[in-house]
């Protein structure tokens, strides 16, 4: 069942297993694109295959077998006549040269609705602005509600509104002072339980393993107030139950797989699923008893102690609380608790991976960064929330956004249409306008978007001075517009945090088999595609050396 992660995409789109669709296609550029006349249902599946070219107004693009985000697509690996889900990474350097425009049709040739994917920014600015036309549509976002319940991410017009109000203050300036500080707490147990004080050089054989449970420990400690130790987590219910960090991380691990198998099969000898529904049950048991708890807790307090707790949870149920009658429900905030906790965690410590990835093969970065950090932070000093806001580890939060650029762990967004949408087309596509119909679906291709040598001078190259001086709401891998990711502030205080621990601490190289070359580990490690929830690296293996006082 290895292929169904590849069901689940981003926490920004899930698609729906009807939508059917990719390699060969014709050329056609005009300078006014048309779509066919009529309103054209996305409920109504069952499309002449010959219609299709005219409702994307004769786009040129991608044609297949099977729409590369349905159940088929994705399981089925990208080649000639199924794009398949990756065919955004495995094609990035040729796929919109080929067609000569930054905007590509994707036409199923079996079954299904047509879709557009871009690689422009301003057209991803016009389909991701917000504009009442264009919506989240329930098909694209289901999955996300059928394992959590209806959430910030999964919602969209008046109930996004409604979650947005009550989920926007618990991200909070307090809350990423606690990030700060609970990431050097967090970094030190980490070495000092792995033993790594004792050694001056340690072979890692997977970076994502350590960074996964970094990120989960932060939105633990920081997201939910849970003590989560580094060296083994107590069980918060009894000593006979699945540990609560183990239930998490086999939750976190194994959400698609639960998302894509049907009931009936948890009742069949399958270890492998009884182990998944035993951790799913666990985590969700713990979660809801402790939501109660912590709403009881809170409403015996006073306004001062009720002010008192930062982390995440408790500042959102005091939000929640506040709103009366207009908050959310039991089922809603148990769906953000996991929005938050899974898709959150995953996207950061994936990013993280890249980034000791791309650093251990390109020194003189390295080495800035290093700089940059002694001269902030000294031996000894440990970063603050002020070290991060201040812009004073500029060189280390550019090159975490290198990487993100390189492997955005959100690789694509997409969007439907309630009624016919006019995008303008950019002056170098030819300009003029294209004019969508309801039943094509808009896809932001963040991955061509970011390889995208209009926007990214050699985009193959690890230049983390692209983001020198770049705001915060400029970083294209958070998503563009309103709904930009509402974490990024949490991702980046703890990203930076750590980097300037780890790398003050540790020079990173990477830890080559017997005989390979950098380029071949580069080959061989540096390939992307869906791990888990969202886009990153697998199983990157480094080796770290104690670095001397400076």
């Amino acid at each position: 069942m290895a292929w169904i992660r590849h069901v689940l995409v981003h926490k920004h789109v899930l698609t729906n297993s009807n939508d059917w669709c990719c390699s060969a296609g014709h050329c056609r550029n005009s300078e006014v694109l048309f779509t066919v006349k009529g309103k054209t249902s996305s409920s109504n599946r069952r499309q002449d295959t010959y219609s299709l070219p005219q409702r994307v107004s004769y786009l040129p693009g991608l044609r297949c077998a099977f729409a590369p985000l349905s159940l088929v697509g994705a399981a089925l690996p990208t080649s000639s006549w199924n794009a398949g889900l990756d065919w955004p990474w495995e094609w990035k350097w040729h796929v919109y040269k080929r067609y000569r425009s930054q905007t590509i049709s994707c036409i199923p040739l079996i079954r299904g609705q047509p879709y557009i994917y871009t690689s422009s920014l301003d057209m991803a600015k016009q389909i991701l602005n917000g504009r009442p036309e264009v919506f989240k549509a329930p098909d694209s976002n289901g999955a996300l509600s059928f394992l959590w319940g209806d959430n910030i991410v999964s919602s969209d017009y008046d109930m996004y509104k409604r979650h947005r109000r009550v989920v926007g203050p618990a991200f909070s300036r307090a809350g990423y002072i606690l990030v700060a500080e609970e990431a050097g707490k967090l970094y030190r147990e980490m070495v000092d339980s792995e033993g790594w004080l004792k050694m001056s050089e340690i072979q890692i054989q997977s970076a994502n393993h350590y960074l996964s449970k970094f990120a989960l420990g932060i939105i633990s400690r920081c997201g939910f107030g849970l003590s989560f130790p580094w060296a083994g987590a107590a069980n918060e219910l009894d000593n006979n139950e699945l540990s609560f960090e183990e239930a998490l991380n086999i939750v976190s691990e194994t959400s698609t797989i639960r998302l894509a198998t049907p009931e009936w099969m948890y009742r069949l000898p399958i270890p492998q699923l009884h182990e998944v529904e035993k951790a799913f049950h666990r985590v969700s048991s713990f979660m809801r008893s402790f939501i109660t708890a912590k709403k009881a807790e809170l409403s015996s307090q006073t306004e001062d102690l009720r002010r008192s707790g930062q982390d995440l949870l408790t500042r959102l149920i005091a939000a929640n609380e506040a709103e009366g009658k207009n908050g959310l429900t039991n089922q809603e905030l148990f769906g953000n608790v996991f929005t938050f906790m899974f898709a959150g965690h995953e996207t950061t410590a994936h990013t993280l991976v890249a980034t000791l990835a791309l650093l251990s093969i390109h020194q003189e970065e390295q080495d800035r960064a290093v700089e940059n950090i002694r001269k902030v932070l000294g031996q000894v000093q440990q970063p603050t929330l002020e070290d991060v806001e201040s812009g004073a580890l500029d060189k280390v939060l550019a090159c975490f956004a290198e990487a993100a650029r390189m492997f955005p762990p959100g690789s694509i967004a997409t969007r439907d249409t309630t009624e016919t949408t006019t995008l303008a087309v950019p002056v170098e596509d030819g300009g003029g306008y294209l004019v969508v119909q309801p039943g094509v679906r808009l896809v932001v291709d963040f991955i061509g978007l970011h390889y995208n040598h209009r926007i990214f001078y050699d985009p193959g190259r690890y230049d983390p001075s692209r983001w020198y001086g770049v705001r915060e709401s400029d970083m294209t891998f958070f998503s563009i517009g309103p709904r930009a990711c509402i974490g990024r502030k949490f991702a980046i205080v703890e990203a930076l945090c750590f980097l300037s621990l780890f790398l003050r601490d540790w020079k990173v190289d990477p830890l080559l088999n017997e005989g390979e070359t950098v380029d071949q580990w580069k080959d061989r490690c540096l390939q992307a595609g869906f791990v888990g929830l969202t886009f990153g690296v697998r199983d990157v293996p480094l080796k770290i050396t104690r670095r001397g006082k400076a």
